[in-house]
C-alpha cells in the first residue's frame, strides 16, 4: 500500500481523555479510522508508528486482509484494541482474552492470572482455563502445554530481531455440545529475547476457527530503538 493510500485511511482522529477510575490507567483514546473494506493489507510507515501517541497492532483473521487496530485504553491489565469499524480485541500479556464483532466472539477466559504468558515460565508448563463463546458454548475447559525454543529470528523494517518462540498446544477437555472434527490446536508466540514481550503471535481461539495473526508493531519499533537500529522514516512494514 502506498503512503498516499495510508494517509487516505486516516480519515478521522478521535481524541478524548479517559477519566480515572479504580484499576484504570489514563491514556489518550486517539486512533485513525482505517478503511477496513480495502482488499489490500494495511501498511504503516516507521515514522507513523514511532510518532503516534498510541500503540498500533496489525491483525489478520484467517485469509482476510490485514488491518490495523489502535490501543484505545488499558484497564485492569487488559489492552483494548479498536478498529475503524469498532471491532475490539482485548489482550493480556499478548494473549487474546476477548473479542467483539469478529464472529463467534470469545467472551471470557478464566484463570488468567496463572497464564504462563503472564508468569513468564514455559518449559513443560501446563495451564488450565475455561472459555465462553458467543454461539452458545460456555464453561468449555481447555488444557494447554507450553514449550520454548530459542534463537528464532524475525525481520522487521529490514532488521533482524532475536526472539524466543513459545509453542502452546491446546486441547479441549470438555465433551463438546456440538460435533467437532478437531479438539486440539497450536498457538505460537514470538517474544523479544531481551524483554520477553510478545512481538508477534498466531492464535486460534477455538477448534475449527480461523487463526488470528497479530503483530505488535509499536512494540517492534521500541525493540528496534532499544538496540540502536536506524530505520528510514518512510519505510513500511
Amino acid at each position: 500500500m502506498t503512503i498516499k493510500k495510508v494517509k487516505l485511511l486516516a480519515v478521522l482522529v478521535c481524541v478524548s481523555l479517559l477519566s480515572a477510575c479504580a484499576g484504570t490507567y489514563r491514556t489518550y483514546y486517539e486512533m485513525f479510522k482505517l478503511a477496513l473494506s480495502t482488499p489490500e493489507d494495511v501498511s504503516l510507515t516507521y515514522s507513523a508508528i514511532a510518532e503516534a501517541p498510541y500503540d498500533f497492532m496489525y491483525l489478520r483473521q484467517g485469509e482476510k486482509p490485514r488491518v490495523a487496530l489502535a490501543l484505545a485504553f488499558i484497564e485492569q491489565q487488559q489492552f483494548k484494541w479498536v478498529s475503524g469499524e469498532q471491532e475490539m480485541v482485548v489482550t493480556e500479556s499478548g494473549r487474546i482474552v476477548r473479542t467483539l464483532g469478529l464472529g463467534n466472539d470469545l467472551l471470557f477466559l478464566s484463570n488468567r492470572q496463572a497464564d504462563p504468558l503472564k508468569q513468564g515460565a514455559f518449559r513443560g508448563t501446563q495451564w488450565r482455563t475455561a472459555a465462553d463463546w458467543q454461539l452458545g458454548e460456555y464453561g468449555t475447559e481447555l488444557r494447554s502445554t507450553f514449550s520454548e525454543h530459542h534463537n528464532y529470528q524475525l525481520t522487521y523494517f529490514n532488521h533482524v530481531l532475536p526472539t524466543v518462540l513459545v509453542i502452546e498446544q491446546v486441547a479441549i477437555d470438555t465433551k463438546p455440545r456440538f460435533w467437532r472434527f478437531d479438539g486440539s490446536w497450536q498457538n505460537l508466540y514470538w517474544l523479544d529475547a531481551q524483554t520477553g514481550r510478545v512481538l508477534q503471535s498466531r492464535q486460534q481461539l477455538t477448534a475449527g476457527q480461523a487463526s488470528y495473526e497479530l503483530v505488535y508493531v509499536s512494540e517492534v519499533v521500541r525493540a528496534l530503538k532499544r538496540r540502536g537500529l536506524v530505520v528510514a522514516g518512510d519505510e513500511q512494514l
